[in-house]
């Protein structure tokens, strides 16, 4: 048994670089897909994080709503404290300037934001990381998967909930919340080219309904039950998904910045064996050619020019 032991330890691929780093798999192509979920995606932060620790960097990303913002600071190269300080130089009258529903908020907020720390208007492809942002476009009402053009306006628009925030004109298009119709950009991810998925569920408690008669408590818990039915859809694409602990916090009102980054973090380790089984093997080519089919029949071909992703 000892003698077993030795040489199957001779055939293990090490996990492990000397600095303590992951060593991924050749074959792999990973692929991370940032959920929605308003301000309880500040989590995807904290997964962010540990994936920094443990040294695993994502070769495609996506991301609808929140996650598209997330999405666009992690493909653009700012690493998880960076994220963390600019959040907490920002105000909540910096993005949402009305709470009357007949009066939304200018999404235009969100992208001044962006701008602001991006220090320019960047576009798609002066991104370090392939980035798809997932949003609506009410005009057709069809999904649309933005991979070029001005970064800011497209999550501006994948963030641009009905009611909350004015829709987004961009080119043609009129956008809105991409969590519509893929609030789990898995599948999206997976089209990119990535042969293995992480994805993050920051809004576990979407679709649970509501026993208040309130006309705003009816239409975010009816909006919510309709987004829940397409998360479960798109998350048949993903390896592995993430749900950190984020029930506590509310999605609309900004709790405490930290905690919500430490429930990222703690998703990630407590998930750290099955990620690395995935980053550190050959990847599953049989079942991502049926993904990829799978994917192609939801019609995942088009960007938002109509060009092929």
């Amino acid at each position: 048994m000892k003698t077993y032991n030795i040489i199957m330890n001779i055939f293990k691929r090490k996990q492990f670089d000397e600095n303590g780093k992951v060593i991924k798999h050749k074959g792999v192509k990973l692929g991370v897909a940032f959920g929605g979920g308003g301000l309880r995606g500040i989590g995807h932060i904290g997964v962010i994080k540990a994936f920094e620790e443990l040294g695993i960097e994502a070769d495609f990303v996506a991301g609808t709503s929140a996650g598209s913002m997330v999405g666009a600071l992690y493909s653009a190269g700012f690493n998880a404290d960076e994220m963390v300080a600019e959040l907490k130089k920002l105000k909540t009258k910096d993005i949402r300037d009305s709470k009357l529903i007949w009066k939304p908020s200018n999404s235009e907020n969100i992208e001044e934001v962006l701008k602001k720390i991006f220090q320019k208007d960047i576009v798609f492809s002066e991104l370090k990381k392939p980035l798809t942002i997932v949003a609506v476009d009410i005009v057709s009402g069809k999904q649309v998967n933005i991979s070029s053009g001005s970064v800011s306006r497209a999550s501006s628009g994948s963030c641009a909930v009905p009611g909350v925030f004015s829709p987004v004109v961009y080119g043609d298009m009129h956008l809105v919340d991409g969590g519509l119709t893929c609030t789990v950009p898995a599948d999206v991810v997976r089209f990119m080219g990535a042969n293995v998925v992480i994805a993050i569920e920051v809004n576990r408690g979407r679709g649970q309904g509501t026993d208040s008669l309130k006309l705003m408590d009816v239409l975010k818990s009816s909006l919510g039950v309709i987004m829940q039915a397409n998360v479960e859809k798109t998350l048949q694409f993903a390896d592995l998904v993430l749900k950190p602990e984020l029930q506590m916090f509310s999605s609309s009102k900004l709790g405490d910045i930290d905690a919500m980054v430490q429930a990222g973090y703690d998703a990630v380790m407590q998930n750290k064996d099955a990620i690395l089984r995935l980053v550190t093997q050959k990847p599953r080519k049989k079942i991502n050619k049926l993904w990829l089919k799978l994917s192609r029949a939801r019609g995942l071909k088009e960007d938002a020019s109509g060009k092929a992703i």
